[in-house]
């Protein structure tokens, strides 16, 4: 029976990795609550697809659509939009590790694409974001599968691999426009494997894909809103490079503390081996990524690096294979551990794992996740009592003009409710006679649903009901009731 199983793990690596990940992955999926910007594309997800709002509405903040609409997708799947949109990202995580799987089999065999997947699994930063409703994930695995077809193209220069590469670039242009950081890579190396041909059928390709972004007029005017986030051409010419030597300082810290330690050293170990032995094929894509990515960001992040950085896995897996069996078996315990023990904090207890990050890196996210205004702690709880006001009689839940937490989460989970309905109440889109009224009534119950107490300049019309303080009471949210008419 024991040999029987071994048989079957060692015939269907693949197939193994796939159920250990997918555990890793929905175990405890919807424990850490509503992050302020998944909040924010779920809101955005049903608004695009179900709602006059229009399918590019996510443009007016830069953002491309094709991810939001998945979201939108999703969640008239599922009753819970948090659910919807993680599984959304496991999924896409899901390809990334398919992706690393055959890459490390292009470049050993099987006992690197499995040890290559194994360390994808466990490594804690590629667990978190794969278990969020963000990009990272999804434009991860444009990444991974466009390296993929780049390898395709340079050992066969078959014209369908060509395409393949297009259409991949296109479809991560047209999730996050940081995807452009694989489309430069790509190019550079196959301008300088001379592969014209492949190059402009990939340029086509990935053409075709975002052409509907370039007759949205709201693509254009948005565009340079992205110059929160990258530097600009003229900020590039001017060589800031305190700035530089800044990210690559953030780069280092986040890659040793996410990564954890021994999978930072063997990855950059692997680096070195690979390019010592004339294979650098892998080490130019990733490392032009990298430094593409220093030198454009303003301010790096966990985030924002982790869809950069699934190749890596691969890297310390190689230098694992470079060693000898028994120190390869002793290096790889030390090393697999704590990845194990850190990612399995993340999975059953996010509020420990912050705590732990915190005392080691400033990187830790704790404020965004947990202790913050964007974290989503006390949405919960604000869902059941709206839910338990709502059970037999329709009510209002009014936020103030503003994304986030708890804003556009209000919208996320109550956009396709039949008793709560979701709106905007503010001073600023309020008539001035109506404000000059000492009270308000309705004919339905309402109530606010404020970040840190901010009742956005009606405090006089209401009374808070209900306070949900966050992890360490630094941050709030409030639920108060339309006040009565004396």
């Amino acid at each position: 029976m024991k040999k029987t199983i071994t048989q079957f793990i060692h015939n269907h690596s693949l197939a193994t990795l796939s159920v250990i990940y997918f555990l890793s992955r929905i175990v405890n999926l919807t424990k850490l609550p509503i992050f302020n910007d998944e909040a924010i594309y779920l809101d955005w997800g049903w608004k695009s697809l179900y709602t006059s709002a229009g399918l590019f509405y996510s443009l007016y903040d830069a953002k491309p659509p094709l991810l939001i609409w998945i979201f939108g997708v999703f969640e008239n799947i599922f009753n819970s939009p948090l659910l919807a949109g993680r599984i959304v990202s496991v999924m896409f995580g899901f390809l990334t590790l398919a992706g690393i799987y055959k890459i490390a089999k292009n470049l050993g065999d099987e006992r690197l694409a499995r040890l290559s997947s194994i360390v994808y699994i466990i490594v804690p930063l590629f667990a978190f974001f794969d278990r969020q409703a963000l990009m990272e994930s999804a434009i991860a695995g444009c990444g991974i599968w466009s390296f993929y077809f780049l390898l395709r193209i340079l050992e066969t220069k078959k014209t369908k691999y060509a395409v393949c590469l297009g259409l991949i670039l296109g479809i991560g242009i047209f999730i996050k426009l940081s995807a452009f950081v694989f489309l430069i890579s790509v190019s550079l190396i196959l301008i300088y494997k001379k592969h014209f041909k492949e190059f402009a059928l990939s340029a086509i390709s990935s053409l075709i894909i975002v052409s509907p972004l370039f007759f949205q007029k709201i693509f254009w005017t948005s565009l340079n809103t992205n110059n929160r986030f990258m530097l600009s051409i003229p900020e590039l010419l001017s060589f800031p490079f305190s700035l530089w030597i800044r990210n690559f300082s953030t780069a280092v810290n986040i890659s040793f503390f996410y990564l954890t330690p021994f999978v930072f050293i063997l990855s950059i170990c692997g680096i070195y081996f690979l390019l010592k032995r004339k294979d650098r094929i892998l080490p130019t894509f990733f490392l032009t990524g990298f430094i593409l990515v220093l030198f454009s960001g303003k301010s790096l992040n966990p985030r924002y690096l982790s869809a950069f950085f699934p190749l890596i896995s691969v890297f310390c897996a190689y230098t694992l294979f470079n060693f000898r069996k028994a120190h390869a078996i002793l290096i790889g315990s030390v090393s697999t551990i704590p990845t194990i023990m850190i990612t399995y904090l993340l999975v059953i207890s996010p509020i420990t794992y912050f705590n732990v990050m915190d005392k080691m890196t400033v990187f830790s996210q704790k404020s965004e996740y947990l202790t913050g205004w964007t974290s989503g702690y006390g949405i919960p709880e604000v869902v059941d009592y709206l839910n338990q006001k709502g059970k037999d009689k329709k009510i209002i839940a009014g936020v103030r003009i503003d994304a986030g937490n708890p804003e556009s989460a209000v919208f996320a989970y109550f956009n396709n409710s039949a008793w709560v309905k979701p709106t905007y109440i503010d001073s600023r889109n309020l008539d001035r006679s109506v404000l000059n009224l000492s009270c308000l009534t309705s004919p339905i119950p309402v109530y606010f649903v404020a970040r840190d107490g901010n009742l956005a300049g009606l405090d006089k019309f209401f009374v808070e009901e209900k306070r949900y303080y966050k992890p360490e009471n630094i941050s709030y949210i409030s639920i108060s009731a339309l006040k009565a008419c004396d």
